[in-house]
């Protein structure tokens, strides 16, 4: 009996028992599913996450005094640190910040709506090339800003557009209120920030960029700062650079073998997250693997109850004839075909749940062909696997006890 032969054998015996073979296929159809849409939303969410870090600086890294231990006035990062750290490290760095966080809000006095929470970030005029955002209208920080600590603001569109109602607002001034004090800024951009996987939770707060020495002056910090952020150059190791910078602030203030200073890397970070992510996608992936298993011994199963019903089938074949290598593969054909269309199905099937999940829950999903070809060779091993035993049972049957079987 020849290949093809075997094949047509098999698709007619799965035909005549559609209902329990469709049953048999769900155990694979379910596991092939829930693995692929377990790795594409991991995939995917891990593509995003580095989109993520891309628009706040893949290569940036921040510089701060390590509040963790006990700080003088004399560990403290300065103005003058901010300076050696930008000359010494010239070659490396493509754009630098002093980055001062505080919050704020802004009302209008002629009615009666809830003040506007502001996250205002004081920064220098290099900022926009550390973190990615793209300004709608007018301009960024300048020098001439930071130099002349003027009242100058750059503010979100979204903010614009829930204090002002539009955004033709360019020279116009806007009242913040920092600790109980209003201070009066005159609008010179209006940027929209990037899209973020991690939507909002709770209040909104709206988004605000001004020179970092107005910020300083409005805090009443001029001598100290919170810390310096840096967007390297290419192919720069910023954990290198974050431990060199470590040491000659060390130096400076005379606390060598201290840890006073401690620096965070953008790429350390997605590394971490990445490590994190790719973790719980496999021990998902592995409890969803579970049910492939099932599917197999499901198969299995069948096969056995199959080969028991057709006891007398082989026995006339075996006496016709056929060898037992012919009714090897014929069973063998036939779980693996049971196991290999529902991998098919169970493939298209979580490609289709990847991407409603992905619409339901706002996480990409990325389904590579790598995945699809694994999942559908692992469903057409778990059926040679679980067919095997059966196939191998109805080969051994002696004709003629095969025959006698009632």
């Amino acid at each position: 009996m020849n290949f093809i032969e075997s094949i047509r054998i098999a698709l007619k015996a799965l035909w005549v028992n559609k209902m329990r073979s469709v049953l048999t296929m769900l155990g694979i159809i379910i596991g092939i599913s829930s693995v692929i849409v377990v790795v594409a939303l991991g995939d995917g969410t891990k593509g995003a996450v580095s989109n993520e870090f891309n628009n706040i600086g893949a290569n940036r890294i921040f510089i701060m005094t390590n509040y963790q231990e006990e700080v003088y006035d004399k560990d403290r990062l300065t103005h003058e640190d901010y300076q050696l750290i930008s000359e010494v490290f010239s070659d490396k760095i493509a754009a630098k910040s002093i980055d001062y966080n505080f919050n704020g809000s802004t009302y209008d006095m002629s009615d009666n709506k809830e003040p506007i929470s502001i996250a205002i970030e004081a920064v220098s005029d290099e900022y926009n090339s550390i973190e990615s955002f793209e300004m709608l209208q007018g301009r960024f920080i300048n020098s001439n800003d930071v130099n002349t600590r003027r009242n100058i603001i750059v503010i979100e569109e979204s903010l614009a557009l829930d204090r002002f109602q539009r955004t033709d607002i360019l020279g116009e001034k806007i009242i913040v209120d920092v600790n109980g004090v209003g201070n009066a800024f005159i609008i010179v951009g209006i940027f929209e920030p990037p899209k973020s996987l991690i939507p909002a939770m709770g209040a909104v707060q709206r988004k605000a960029y001004i020179p970092y020495s107005t910020g300083a002056k409005i805090l009443n910090a001029s001598q100290f700062i919170p810390g310096m952020d840096f967007n390297l150059v290419p192919d720069v190791n910023g954990q290198e650079v974050i431990d060199e910078i470590i040491k000659v602030l060390s130096r400076k203030h005379s606390n060598v073998g201290e840890n006073k200073y401690i620096g965070f890397s953008a790429e350390g970070q997605l590394e971490i997250i990445n490590n994190v992510m790719q973790m719980l996608t496999l021990v998902v992936g592995a409890i969803a693997s579970i049910s492939l298993f099932v599917g197999g011994i499901g198969i299995m199963n069948i096969m056995l109850v199959s080969v028991t019903e057709r006891t007398r089938e082989i026995g006339i074949r075996k006496a016709i004839g056929a060898t037992r290598q012919d009714i090897l593969v014929q069973f063998l054909i036939e779980a693996v075909i049971i196991s290999g269309i529902g991998g098919i199905i169970g493939t298209s099937l979580g490609i289709l749940l990847s991407k409603v999940a992905s619409n339901v829950i706002d996480i990409p999903a990325r389904t590579s062909i790598v995945v699809i070809i694994a999942a559908t060779l692992f469903s057409t091993l778990v059926g040679i696997i679980a067919g095997l035993y059966p196939a191998n049972k109805a080969a051994k049957l002696d004709p003629i006890d095969a025959l006698r079987y009632e």
